[in-house]
């Protein structure tokens, strides 16, 4: 189980990576282009902006789950620096199971929205409104696996010494 989940927190966070460069990439030409033609030849690209906002969107939450995958995402370490490494693990796995919970319950809340949204095309571009907010629940799903792995792969020996808790490097 160990293996398979390691592999595919693997796979997903290569295949976050490429997602979002290939989107950003698309979004930077995107939007020069549309400054160029707003700009020199008066004629205002109007799908740009929702365009972009998909593309933003999508960034921002499978970009989230590569920030767990490599552990940069945001934690409150005064706490966690000054436990022992044992009562650190376990403070570690709760906090990690429950962000779990949180993403879990995002998921199950999103598919509401995204069934509702679904019917719906933009206005200027030829995608479901659903588009946009499915980014959110297969994010979250991505991030599931990476902390899955952070858990089972987290051992006493991880937590910080006394010196770089004081130097903030953990």
């Amino acid at each position: 189980m160990k293996v398979f989940i390691r592999k595919l927190s693997g796979v997903l966070e290569k295949a976050a990576g490429v997602l979002c460069a290939t989107i950003l990439a698309g979004l930077c030409l995107i939007i020069v282009y549309s400054v160029i033609m707003r700009s020199i030849f008066n004629s205002p690209v109007t799908w740009q902006y929702e365009l972009t906002l998909v593309g933003l969107c999508w960034v921002t939450f499978i970009g989230m789950s590569m920030t767990f995958s490599r552990e940069e995402h945001l934690r409150l370490t005064f706490v966690s620096n000054k436990l022992r490494p044992k009562a650190w693990q376990i403070y570690m796995d709760v906090i990690d199971l429950l962000l779990i919970a949180f993403l879990v319950a995002g998921i199950i809340c999103s598919f509401s929205i995204i069934k509702s949204t679904w019917g719906t095309y933009y206005k200027t571009i030829p995608i479901r409104n659903g588009v946009y907010y499915l980014s959110f629940p297969i994010g979250c799903a991505f991030s599931i696996v990476h902390l899955i792995r952070l858990i089972m792969d987290r051992k006493p020996e991880d937590a910080p010494t006394a010196q770089e808790a004081k130097e903030g490097t953990a």
